[in-house]
């Protein structure tokens, strides 16, 4: 997601923007002219208004006199120095009024478009294919969640402000024009002209903004990073390796911003500087050449006093924008690829959303790679298996043998390359997987539990199951005694990821979740690879319980949690090399399950 810049972002950025509500939009838009109008004839007013107080006006103020005595004369005031005092106060009450409720709109505004862009970035992220998620980086997803965002709201709050700089400054322009329109084309080319020459900054600030995108990403890898490998940094002794890096990336990220201050406080003070000495040239022109009234300098001053301020802040609001566009240009990259990647919408589903299973699974000619059209080599090679309904299947083999990659084909997490799945002899298509996958429960090697209590983690995997169905699955899986044992039971907090139980616990947790959906297959990837003998026992007389209730399919390298399996596959570096009861395969002298257990790969 880094690197080349995304052509049109600008562009993209703009049309996004003007899409996101174009009713609400053209609302605070149009509140926020009305707003101008206002200011503009509190403008009007400050000619008469000095004519009366004793400073000349005439007709070198170009007939502003005569028009703020028109309007006064509409609404029946006398032209005194009380009654325009008094409007004058009352119209810039009124625009102050419609300029806050404009600024509030354009907040909401703005706030609703970041929020809608948050939440199509998450929909994305949640939809989208399985083999398309374990391409990305999780720092980064994580990244463009949460920094992203934050920095393109700061572009869209730049936006709309620049907008509405523009709208004032053309407003206040034009009153300008009405008294000078030689002094005011003289300031407002000088002021373009100076924008203009700003060109090469705001590239620089682009620059810095793509910079300062990547080194964020880089703080959060290293943050995501140390935080999940805690343990095993704390255990080996790499705290201090941890802290360097991340300070490393701290440097990285603070550079990047000191830098994009660096580049607009140059810029601002620049402005500044020219914008004095451009003042100061006007008005020598005004006054020497021009002639310009008291009453007109006056209110050309008040003017320029205005829109300079309005000026700095537009090219600080250009700079801004475009420090934020790599950051939108990232997130767009996250969320077009992902809606690219989605899964089909689920058809042909039953009532219930779940596809069934009541014979068996069988697999035709199945392969797979993770990267066929970059020619990266196969995991998996010509396939073929069945999986019996009501049955128990055990995939074994060495590490890299393809077994993991084989169950996300079946439980229809990722596509074969090549080949087909049959669910009760009807194919597994692209539309069929969300209802297949409503029927499954699935058991990691390390199972993922939220820092909550133990119920709501229960409830997760199904949130309509009563307290006498929680303890009907905890029993299934061997966990009521030390569930029972908890001071609170069931509201239990277990910490993050579940760091207060014990691995064995966790893991029967994790199985009694699983059941709770009462799936038609449940698949178990290594899930007692970690457990000690006892724990290990539990669980697996909790699987002997479920045999030919509930079809199973297994991932393990422990002889004792397979060797009661009715079919075990054995996988060789993507192949399937024999398969058949344990009693069968461990006789065989010469067969690679024999082999693995004389190896040890099979304990």
């Amino acid at each position: 997601m880094t690197g080349t810049p995304r052509s049109g972002e600008l562009r993209a950025f703009v049309r996004a923007l003007t899409h996101q509500d174009r009713r609400s939009l053209a609302w605070v838009t149009l509140v926020q002219l009305a707003s101008t109008a206002s200011q503009g004839l509190g403008l009007l007013l400050l000619v008469p208004l000095l004519e009366v107080a004793g400073v000349g006006g005439g007709r070198a103020t170009g007939g502003l006199a005569d028009v703020g005595r028109w309007l006064l004369g509409t609404v029946g005031v006398s032209p005194t120095l009380r009654s325009l005092l008094v409007a004058y106060v009352v119209i810039v009450a009124l625009a102050s009024s419609l300029n806050a409720y404009a600024s509030i709109g354009l907040v909401r505004y703005r706030l609703d478009f970041v929020d809608g862009l948050r939440q199509r970035l998450y929909e994305a992220v949640a939809v989208a294919d399985w083999k398309h998620l374990a391409a990305l980086r999780r720092s980064e997803i994580l990244s463009t969640i949460t920094v992203n965002v934050g920095w393109v709201a700061m572009g869209v709050l730049a936006l709309l402000q620049l907008g509405v700089a523009t709208i004032l400054v053309a407003v206040q322009l034009a009153v300008a024009v009405r008294i000078s329109p030689w002094v005011t084309a003289l300031a407002a080319g000088t002021g373009a002209a100076l924008i203009v020459s700003m060109a090469p900054l705001i590239s620089r600030s682009r620059r810095l903004g793509r910079e300062l995108v990547d080194d964020n990403h880089g703080v959060l890898a290293a943050v995501t990073g140390f935080l999940e490998g805690l343990k095993l940094a704390k255990a080996h002794g790499l705290e201090a390796t941890h802290v360097t890096t991340f300070s490393r990336a701290i440097r990285r990220s603070r550079a990047s911003q000191v830098a994009f201050a660096t580049a607009q406080s140059a810029a601002t003070a620049v402005q500044l500087v020219v914008t004095a000495a451009v003042l100061a040239l006007v008005v020598d022109i005004a006054v020497e050449r021009l002639h310009l009234k008291l009453a007109s300098l006056l209110v050309i001053a008040f003017i320029f006093s205005r829109v300079v301020p309005q000026i700095t802040t537009a090219q600080r609001n250009i700079h801004q924008v475009a420090q934020s566009l790599p950051a939108f240009g990232d997130l767009l990259d996250v969320i077009e690829s992902c809606e690219a990647a989605a899964e089909p919408a689920p058809v042909g589903a039953d009532g219930a959303g779940r596809r069934g299973l009541t014979r068996g699974i069988r697999l035709e000619g199945v392969s797979f790679s993770y990267g066929a059209a970059a020619g990266e080599p196969a995991v998996l090679h010509d396939v073929t298996l069945e999986v019996p309904a009501h049955r128990t299947t055990a995939l074994v083999g060495a590490s890299g043998a393809g077994k993991t990659t084989l169950a996300d084909i079946v439980v229809g997490l990722v596509t074969p390359t090549a080949g087909r799945v049959l669910v009760d002899d009807q194919p597994l298509t692209a539309g069929d997987r969300a209802a297949w996958r409503a029927g499954l429960g699935l058991v990691p090697q390390d199972p993922f539990l939220f820092h909550d209590t133990l119920r709501a983690n229960l409830l997760w995997a199904r949130p309509d199951a009563t307290d006498e169905e929680l303890w009907e699955a905890l029993a299934t899986a061997a966990a009521t005694d030390f569930v029972g044992g908890l001071a609170e039971g069931l509201d239990t907090v277990v910490g993050d990821r579940g760091t207060r139980l014990s691995g064995g616990e966790r893991q029967r947790v994790a199985l009694a979740r699983a059941l709770l959906r009462r799936p038609d297959l449940l698949v178990l990837d290594e899930a007692t690879s970690s457990l000690d003998t006892a724990n290990e026992r539990a669980i697996r007389e909790a699987l002997a319980r479920l045999h030919g209730r509930t079809t199973m399919l297994v991932i393990a390298h422990r002889l004792s949690t397979v060797s009661h399996a009715d079919t075990i596959v054995v996988l060789d570096h993507g192949r399937v090399v024999e398969s058949g009861t344990w009693a069968d395969l461990a006789a065989r002298a010469d067969g690679r399950l024999r082999a693995l257990i004389d190896a040890g790969a099979v304990e």
